[in-house]
């Protein structure tokens, strides 16, 4: 897909802004990356109220969900395939779902994470961080909860570390 940017000159050149996300295709099947990519348990979670899980877990880090928190998750909902699909009254009645287990259940948060697929664990990560710095602060216990969660999500600490660093620059302006 091209989208034509207009310079005020009679032929305005062409951008393909989606060719840097080009992907290879493989000419081998790859049964264990395949198995990897979709290695979430049937935890009783749909993908979307896990999702949701990590997102109200990360506001509520520190003890407390701000405005800013709250405002983020909102748009997130709105901007996030796996949240925008559902309608309004389900994306209430995931959030109802996901309050009432996170209060009975003190597994919750293990749960959740053990039910997204694992190409998903590391942008959920970032969304989490995105959402602890939304108030323009780094709490100690927001960066305990943080770290708690790597192992969590079987993530690479060294590539958590680096969105977390990423994140934290492009927080400064």
């Amino acid at each position: 897909m091209a989208f034509n940017v207009s310079r005020g000159g009679s032929a305005p050149p062409s951008a393909n802004v989606f060719q840097t996300f080009a992907v290879e295709q493989k000419s081998a099947f790859d049964l264990e990356k395949l198995s990897d990519r979709f290695r979430h348990r049937n935890t009783g979670w749909t993908i979307p109220e896990a999702f949701l899980c990590l997102l109200l877990s990360a506001a509520m880090a520190d003890g407390n969900v701000d405005q800013e928190e709250a405002s983020t998750i909102q748009t997130l909902a709105r901007r996030s395939r796996a949240l925008s699909a559902l309608s309004p009254q389900d994306l209430a009645n995931a959030n109802n779902v996901v309050n009432e287990r996170m209060g009975n259940r003190s597994n919750a948060l293990e749960e959740a994470c053990g039910t997204l697929p694992a190409d998903m664990c590391l942008p959920v990560f970032a969304h989490c961080v995105e959402i602890i710095l939304s108030d323009g602060e780094l709490l100690t216990s927001e960066a305990q909860w943080l770290q708690s969660l790597i192992p969590l999500l079987d993530l690479n600490p060294d590539e958590a570390r680096r969105v977390m660093e990423v994140l934290l620059l492009k927080g400064q302006y």
